[in-house]
């Protein structure tokens, strides 16, 4: 069981499969379940066709080119997750999906229809594009570690696991999703996939590691520390201009 694959791919699913299905349960409950139901489904039944379409076709590439390519998509991800996830925690803001109204937070807007029971195509297609466009993330991220690393089992059934529990924890558990941290979640499945992109980046490049696939978690370390010191100095830079700017406003 490889467990640095198993929860970089579980944290990442999760996070992002948590904010598609928090917007089709507001978009039912917004009066339309079966656009909702039927988006999500054609949205992660496109992306999942492409990926392995996507899978199979990134398979025939040399090892050494594979590990750098991957490599710099983790780290494009997990670097971007870092950054907003810091603005985020420094600024005391949070994802538009964990808000009381998603759709307006995310800036989505629905169609709205006299005829209760007529099937709103243009609902449909706004809920296929926004699960589409998280799955779409969401394979890329498990497609890189699953070729990276060859431990498809845990990729997979991570990403299995993450949808299962997003809808459980959307359906069951909607009204307390706002006390879930979701940006330090988000915050440590970048530091991970910043950590194994940095790894594969340096196997591609050939670079030997100390004791070998242990190395990630020196890596991880790294990372965590670098991103503590930075989320300290940002929030002491943040004080620090709330307070001039509290005191200029003070000054007759």
């Amino acid at each position: 069981m490889n467990w640095s694959i198993f929860l970089t791919a579980l944290s990442s699913a999760s996070i992002e499969f948590l904010e598609t299905a928090a917007i089709a349960y507001a978009i039912a409950r917004s009066g339309y379940g079966r656009e909702a139901i039927w988006g999500s489904i054609t949205g992660l039944s496109l992306v999942a066709v492409a990926a392995i379409g996507l899978g199979a076709g990134l398979q025939s590439i040399p090892l050494h080119w594979l590990q750098l390519f991957i490599g710099m998509v983790l780290l494009w991800f997990g670097w971007g997750w870092i950054t907003k996830s810091i603005r985020r925690q420094v600024q005391g803001k949070r994802a538009g999906w964990i808000d009381s109204d998603p759709l307006t937070a995310e800036g989505i807007s629905l169609e709205t229809s006299e005829a209760q029971h007529s099937f709103s195509r243009l609902n449909f297609l706004i809920m296929t594009k926004s699960a589409a466009l998280e799955a779409l993330e969401v394979a890329l991220i498990v497609i890189t570690l699953g070729l990276a690393s060859g431990n498809w089992t845990e990729a997979i059934g991570a990403t299995v696991l993450a949808l299962l529990g997003s809808l459980g924890l959307v359906v069951l558990l909607h009204p307390y999703l706002v006390k879930l941290p979701e940006v330090l979640i988000k915050l440590g499945a970048g530091v991970l996939l910043c950590a194994l992109g940095t790894f594969w980046l340096g196997e591609g490049a050939g670079l030997n590691w100390w004791f070998g696939d242990l190395a990630v978690l020196a890596i991880v370390a790294f990372y965590s520390l670098l991103v503590t010191l930075t989320i300290g100095f940002k929030q002491h830079q943040h004080q620090l201009q709330s307070q001039l700017l509290s005191s200029s406003t003070k000054t007759p």
